[in-house]
């Protein structure tokens, strides 16, 4: 089944570079969805002013936990790929929501 996932973060560093590492950020998740046929769709909407990123997908996931997980992963390794580290950065203040991607609607999220 397909899950619609919404992963809020908060960028961590000089804001006044917040933009370009977004840019940087999105050019990971598409660069990793070729290479992922479970995920699809990453996209991004953010709040330049705080710092606050929501990262959405497309999880193929037997179950909503699976679907976060995946996601979670995947996240973390586009993260990772543009150099950012992230020791202990989904047990600080994390918020993640999932619903059947056809079921969207269902999501309610801020920036």
């Amino acid at each position: 089944m397909k899950y619609l996932t919404i992963q809020q973060i908060q960028y961590g560093g000089d804001l006044e570079r917040f933009d370009e590492r977004l840019d940087e950020l999105m050019t990971a998740l598409l660069d990793l969805e070729d290479t992922d046929p479970a995920i699809e769709d990453p996209d991004l909407a953010a709040t330049l002013a705080t710092g606050i990123v929501d990262v959405q997908m497309v999880a193929e996931a037997d179950d909503p936990a699976d679907a976060m997980v995946r996601a979670l992963c995947f996240l973390r390794s586009a993260l990772h790929t543009i150099g950012d580290a992230t020791p202990g950065w989904e047990t600080q203040r994390a918020v993640m929501h999932v619903a059947p991607a056809d079921a969207a609607d269902r999501l309610t999220t801020s920036v």
